[in-house]
């Protein structure tokens, strides 16, 4: 591959990530959320980190982005070995099984989203945008 052809590349994958990252990021906030809200209430168990999170940040446009995160979160490091346990123990509790479509609803959006921001700043590097 050209010189020119990996420039021309890198700079369709940064207006490209960057215009879908924010529709992505919009549509979270505004129409996924209620799947959010759903799986929010069934693993935030009174007094620990999920609930303190939805009481501190409510529900405006930046307080959903950071719920949004949270639970994701949950999910996530919840799977790491050894210190995953301890840190679903402080952030919620999944009592009853979610249905892996509900947990899709926040993992995937989310997991879009943080490949694309990547991507954006990835390429960002590679055009020299950073020096």
């Amino acid at each position: 591959m050209s010189e020119e052809l990996l420039t021309s590349m890198a700079e369709v994958t940064i207006v490209a990530s960057l215009g879908v990252g924010v529709i992505l990021m919009f549509l979270m906030v505004t129409l996924f959320f209620r799947k959010t809200e759903e799986v929010e209430r069934r693993i935030a168990t009174p007094g620990k980190k999920l609930d303190e999170v939805r009481i501190i940040w409510r529900n405006g446009p930046l307080g959903r982005w950071m719920r949004v995160g949270h639970v994701y979160a949950f999910f996530v490091f919840r799977n790491l070995p050894r210190i995953g346990p301890r840190i679903e123990s402080r952030m919620g509790d999944e009592k009853e099984p979610l249905p892996l479509s509900l947990k899709l609803w926040v993992i995937v959006p989310f997991t879009v989203y943080a490949v694309l921001m990547f991507l954006f700043f990835f390429s960002g590097w590679y055009l020299g945008m950073f020096n």
